[in-house]
């Protein structure tokens, strides 16, 4: 035992365990948080109307300039407003607490005309200089205009030449006003009266301050998440986060001793590096990127555990320790940048495909891929060459004798087995469709904190007389609630307007005595959403293969690729196959689940691909159905603890992660224990399969 290098190994562990510990604090108090962390308003706006003739981008700037201008008036924090495609914005107001007021400032066109008895309009709103919310001489709320000096003459003139009779004031062409002109008025000056209350004369102020806006926009797409539940979210993901980290790490000590632990200091100094980087770039962290975040963990074992892996068996095969851990690199980087690289092409696409917080999963996940990378083959090669002058690590491992698995042989009964439940799923597709979320389907989600126990009788009866007896209605333990007891309601409608949710809500006040507060969460969505979302979906993982299947063909073979795909194929199918058994709702954070379980599988699968390839050069006498067989098994301990590490993770956001990210968890559950199954059981040996067929082929030519 070398105690000089002992002490200094343990120095360098506590130094960077320590500095990680650090830069995590130091990331997490500066880290940018969603709408669903924070709470705040999500909305989507597409502009529906362009005259004739004019430039809509330059229409979409200008409203996105009023938009702005507007919501800095609100005193908004870190406001996103941003312009999607060719005629969408997107505005996220994290921390507003009234929702619908804000939408209401957001999205009111606030086009402002006086117009005479003769219909003609005398002034317009761009000829404002000031409005602000005041009161008439009644003391009833109104607002005070003053106009330019082009509007004053204008005013003016108007006012002398109708004396005694109504100017109408119209706003978004409809009559708001309209009061008896009773005496010339030279000052620029003038009143909007018959307005409800002094808030909604100070927003209507607001909107006609900042200017109105040159285009029409539709709400095709409205978010709303409470501080309340935004904080719940928060603290299940950092519970989350924190319980499957110290699974993941316990795991690794236990399984690989000392190679396990310079596993987990990598581990610590990898979260480290991810937090600093999504700092430093400002990402907004939202409930999927921290998915994306935790997922990312168990996935960076993945390199760590190839590189292990590769050093027993050139322990095994008679190499002295610090030549096998040199050869066990070389030989493990090939298949850590090549199933890497896969991978990164589903994150790529998902990013290119996917919007909000679906984006910032693939960010987060993508940059965890990158990091994993510089951690696995930096980091932990040196602190292995530090770890190797100590005498801990044995020169080599005890033999290990395994009984010799025939994958090929088996595969007419793997492969027959999904054929089996996809089949069976397909005749259930075709009885009952998937169940779609409001994300496909268009329509409105409430979510409310009733404060007490309910029952379903009491919430149908409440929705009776709106005409919404048919509403989907969900019961919800609420955080820190008593066991089995529930607080919270989620309810599903068809697609309400502004008026019906309010209505809505209003009527569950009543019946409930419930607080602004206790609405948590609102979203509406347009049908036109749940289209383009299925049609972006097909897309990206029509190109996210297309893709893959170039990559695995230059670095491998077509035959490669194509067993690669059909193994990705049979993935996705029973992922749609068991939500449909299971009728779990299909949203948009499925999509994500789908795609990354494309990039995880076939990770696994380059690894084993990749020592097929070894050993194929390595043996060419020998049957390729026994490399195929040898390379599974040589591999098959770290498809299984890869696979464990990342299903402790996916576990505990099950166990601590709220409704919101349950859909999307249980998808990748069911992604990765299929993953596992495809590129164990399917893809080498179908790669056989293709390999003979097309050399029985070219003998019979």
């Amino acid at each position: 035992m070398n105690w000089k290098r002992l002490l200094v190994l343990f120095l360098v562990f506590i130094l960077l365990a320590g500095g990680s510990a650090l830069a995590v604090w130091q990331a997490a108090k500066h880290m940018k948080l969603g709408l669903d962390l924070r709470g705040g308003v999500y909305v989507l706006y597409r502009a529906v109307e362009t005259e004739e003739g004019t430039d809509s981008t330059d229409k979409l700037d200008r409203a996105i300039t009023v938009i702005r201008n507007r919501i800095d008036a609100l005193g908004v924090a870190e406001p996103v407003i941003q312009r999607e495609g060719s005629d969408r914005i997107r505005v996220e107001l994290p921390g507003i607490d009234d929702q619908r007021a804000a939408r209401e400032v957001i999205g009111r066109t606030a086009l402002l005309k006086f117009v005479s008895p003769e219909g003609e309009t005398i002034v317009e709103g761009d000829e404002l200089d000031d409005a602000r919310a005041s009161y008439d001489e009644y003391g009833r709320p109104a607002v005070a205009l003053k106009f330019n000096a082009q509007g004053t003459k204008k005013f003016a003139e108007a006012t002398e030449k109708y004396l005694g009779q109504p100017i109408a004031i119209y706003l978004d062409e409809e009559e708001i006003s309209a009061p008896i002109v009773n005496a010339v008025i030279s000052n620029g000056e003038a009143m909007i009266t018959n307005i409800g209350s002094i808030e909604a004369a100070a927003t209507l102020a607001l909107q006609l301050r900042s200017g109105a806006l040159p285009v029409k926009l539709e709400e095709l797409e409205i978010r709303g998440v409470g501080p309340q539940l935004g904080r719940d979210s928060l603290n299940r993901s950092v519970y989350a986060g924190i319980a499957g980290l110290i699974l993941v790490l316990l795991f690794m000590l236990a399984y690989y001793r000392a190679f396990g632990l310079v596993a987990d200091i990598a581990l610590i100094v990898y979260a480290a590096i991810v937090l600093g980087i999504l700092t430093a770039l400002n990402v907004t962290l939202t409930l999927p990127g921290i998915a994306g975040l935790i997922l990312s963990v168990g996935m960076a074992v993945d390199a760590n555990v190839v590189i292990f892996e590769r050093i027993k068996d050139e322990l095994r095969s008679g190499r002295t320790l610090r030549t096998a851990i040199e050869a066990g690199f070389r030989e493990a980087f090939r298949a850590i940048f090549d199933s890497n690289v896969t991978t990164l092409i589903a994150a790529a696409v998902l990013f290119k495909f996917a919007t909000g917080p679906v984006r910032g999963f693939a960010v987060t996940l993508s940059v965890g891929i990158l990091v994993s990378m510089f951690t696995a083959v930096v980091l932990t090669r040196y602190l292995l060459r530090m770890l190797a002058g100590t005498g801990l690590l044995k020169a080599a491992p005890p033999a290990q004798k395994t009984a010799r698995t025939n994958y090929v042989r088996l595969f007419k009964y793997t492969a027959l087995l999904p054929v089996v439940i996809i089949v069976a799923g397909i005749v259930s597709l075709s009885v009952q469709s998937l169940n779609y979320g409001i994300d496909f389907t268009g329509g409105t989600i409430f979510q409310l904190d009733l404060g007490r126990p309910f029952t379903l009788e009491e919430v149908r009866e409440t929705l009776e007389p709106l005409g919404l007896s048919g509403a989907q209605i969900q019961q919800l333990e609420a955080a820190g609630s008593a066991e089995g007891e529930t607080h919270e309601l989620l309810l599903r409608t068809p697609e309400l307007s502004d008026s019906e949710q309010d209505k809505l809500f209003a009527t569950f006040q009543e019946r409930f005595d419930l607080p602004e507060e206790a609405l948590l969460r609102v979203e509406n969505v347009g049908a036109v959403v749940g289209d383009e979302l299925q049609r972006q979906a097909l897309i990206a993982l029509l190109i996210a293969s297309v893709c893959m299947v170039l990559y695995i063909t230059v670095r491998f073979e077509y035959r490669f690729a194509i067993a690669a795909i059909i193994a990705l194929l049979h993935d996705v199918l029973m992922m749609i196959v068991f939500f449909s058994f299971l009728r779990l709702e299909v949203n948009s954070t499925f999509i994500a689940a789908v795609l990354t379980i494309v990039g995880y599988s076939i990770n696994d699968t380059i690894v084993i691909y990749d020592r097929v390839r070894e050993n194929l050069k390595r043996a060419r006498k020998e049957e390729t159905a026994a490399v195929v067989n040898d390379s599974i098994s040589q591999t098959l301990m770290r498809s299984i603890n890869t696979s464990l590490t990342t299903l402790l993770v996916l576990i505990t956001l099950l166990i601590f992660g709220g409704v919101t990210v349950r859909p999307f968890i249980v998808a990748l559950l069911i992604g990765v224990v299929c993953g596992v199954y495809s590129s164990v059981f399917l893809a080498a040996p179908l790669w056989l399969r293709l390999r003979e067929r097309s050399g029985r082929k070219m003998k019979t030519a």
